[in-house]
């Protein structure tokens, strides 16, 4: 296999395991009476944007392929890219206050789900979906914690950006991030 051909193959890769979480995160936030405790969700959230993020990356940038594909961070990189693509600016063209407020929401959102990753910011903000943390003495379990820090997540503002999300794994064969 060519560099090029590994290149895609892991880009591909990606962006079907990030859509089969994605899809697990939809169903277990559409849940009307949820029977398991929102941190499940926000593991799958937090996974999916995670891996749709290095799949564009690892396709659509010089960077490296082993390096992306076993860190976390990125998703906040990669939304930025995602607005600076032609044609996401092309649709806004026009509307350039509505880009900047989705674009800054996205931004604002996607640092609150890379921080759902235990390997993220573990030091300043230990809270994330996966593992128990210590906070001033005191252990949580993330089970019982209530993320107020992803409250958007249930405004406009983070529905809409929800739905970027949607449309960077549904447009994936179509968009590129240079």
């Amino acid at each position: 296999m060519t560099p090029d051909e590994r290149r895609l193959a892991f880009a591909d890769a990606f962006a079907a395991q990030g859509r089969s979480d994605w899809e697990v995160f939809k169903h277990l936030a559409g849940l009307s009476r949820p029977s398991f405790p929102s941190c499940h969700r926000l593991h799958y959230l937090q996974m999916a944007t995670e891996k749709i993020a290095k799949a564009y990356r690892i396709r659509d940038t010089g960077a490296d392929v082993d390096k992306l594909a076993k860190g976390h961070a990125g998703f906040e990189e990669f939304v930025n890219s995602f607005f600076r693509c032609k044609t996401i600016r092309d649709e806004y063209t026009g509307k350039d206050a509505v880009l900047q407020t989705l674009q800054k929401n996205a931004t604002t959102l996607a640092k609150q789900i890379e921080k759902l990753a235990p390997a993220i910011d573990n030091f300043v903000s230990p809270e994330n979906a996966e593992y128990p943390w210590e906070r001033d003495g005191k252990v949580h379990r993330p089970c019982k914690f209530e993320y107020p820090n992803l409250s958007m997540l249930t405004q406009p503002a983070g529905r809409a950006v929800m739905n970027l999300i949607e449309r960077a794994f549904n447009d994936f064969e179509r968009l590129n991030i240079n």
